[in-house]
């Protein structure tokens, strides 16, 4: 009789523990959504005094703090790339990410990092913005790497079939 008393507590205390730990897990989920849905107002706000031809300070000065609440997995990290744009050269071609949208059925990818069209793209080239989006950034050609120096001579004149030419 004695034991049986001690299990009920003991199966109430568990249970309310169980249920406490999954309702701090939905307010912890809600908070996150919550941050999440503020920085995209906020960033949508100020992303309407953005135009084309901008510094890049400029920019970044009103953008970035949209995004100081987010936390490090919620966010995406700028990429430099060494590009060609047409036919003047070589030029310093800066992207930023700015989180502008949340699905509500999202998963993070593999490395725990919300999917790409949650952002989107500022792209700089030497310090002015030179598009906006997905297509801008898309549409952008990089330079590639030659496929042989010059210097060297073609690989399958030199070779010819032990290159792989045929």
């Amino acid at each position: 009789m004695k034991r049986r008393r001690m299990r009920a507590p003991l199966a109430c205390w568990l249970a309310a523990s169980l249920l406490a730990g999954c309702a701090l897990q939905e307010a912890s989920k809600d908070y996150a959504v919550s941050r999440i849905d503020e920085a995209i107002a906020r960033y949508k706000a100020e992303s309407a005094k953005v135009k084309l031809g901008d510094s890049r300070d400029k920019v970044l000065a009103l953008l970035e703090p949209t995004q100081f609440e987010l936390e490090s997995n919620e966010i995406k990290a700028p990429v430099a790339l060494e590009g060609e744009i047409g036919s003047t050269g070589d030029h310093v071609v800066v992207v930023h990410f700015f989180r502008s949208a949340r699905h509500a059925d999202e998963a993070p990818d593999a490395r725990g990092l919300p999917p790409d069209d949650n952002f989107t793209p500022y792209i700089f080239t030497d310090d002015v913005l030179t598009g906006v989006g997905w297509p801008s950034l898309l549409s952008l050609r990089v330079r590639k790497p030659a496929e042989h120096d010059p210097k060297k001579g073609n690989p399958c004149d030199m070779l010819g079939p032990m290159a792989g030419c045929f």
